[in-house]
């Protein structure tokens, strides 16, 4: 068989749909600086990892 036939599990498939998506969000505040403390940082990374697991995808990087 083609290697393009290959199953790929970074792709997902759908009835009518093939897709492979890749986000890059950026948190972007006014200042810059010293705005984020590290319970902030805490709970914000709890938060996308849970949005994460509700899409089913995977955080790569926080």
């Amino acid at each position: 068989m083609s290697p393009r036939w290959e199953p790929n599990p970074d792709v997902r498939r759908g009835r009518h749909v093939v897709s492979h998506l890749h986000a890059h969000l950026v948190f972007v505040t006014k200042y810059r600086r010293g705005v984020f403390t590290g319970p902030m940082l805490v709970r914000c990374g709890e938060i996308m990892r849970e949005v994460c697991a509700d899409f089913e995808v995977e955080l790569r990087e926080f």
